[in-house]
């Protein structure tokens, strides 16, 4: 069975925080030690006119330079480009196309893009196995984000 790792928006325009630099690190480290068959990273891409920009008036992630991934990418590796918070269906298809039932997820936000992600892939028969500790949020946010998860998923990776 193929090992897959799914980075989700590890974006210079999102890696403002203390915690998401410390992560930043975290993930380049469990890269480069961990022989994963495939990697997936996903890229937010923030549209003029996106419900972000005018529900939450929050404009980030508009050129190349904040979009750009800030961790080691494999050669390998699968970009996947996303204008909200989970995965369009095309992209899920290409995910499920390697075969696998389970996959690691690991990234930012623990309680937005690596959630719905992490539901979408569930409900596309494919078992999101979170990396909790290669996850970040808001700090004060981070016991509640980990307690959903396991809600939903019934376990966490803790490693």
């Amino acid at each position: 069975m193929n090992r897959v790792l799914l980075v989700v928006d590890m974006q210079k325009g999102l890696v403002n925080r203390d915690n998401y630099k410390e992560l930043s690190k975290k993930i380049d480290e469990l890269i480069a030690k961990c022989d994963y068959d495939k990697y997936v990273f996903t890229k937010f891409v923030n549209k003029k006119g996106s419900l972000f920009e005018k529900r939450l008036n929050w404009a980030n992630l508009k050129n190349k330079d904040s979009q750009s991934i800030c961790v080691k990418i494999p050669e390998n590796a699968l970009i996947i480009e996303k204008y909200g918070y989970g995965l369009e269906l095309k992209d899920l298809k290409q995910i499920k196309a390697f075969g696998i039932d389970s996959i690691d997820v690991c990234g930012l936000q623990t309680d937005a893009c690596v959630y719905a992600i992490s539901l979408e892939l569930w409900d596309n028969g494919i078992f999101p196995n979170v990396l909790v500790n290669y996850t970040a949020t808001d700090p004060k946010k981070e016991k509640q984000a980990k307690q959903m998860l396991i809600h939903q998923f019934g376990q966490v990776d803790e490693r």
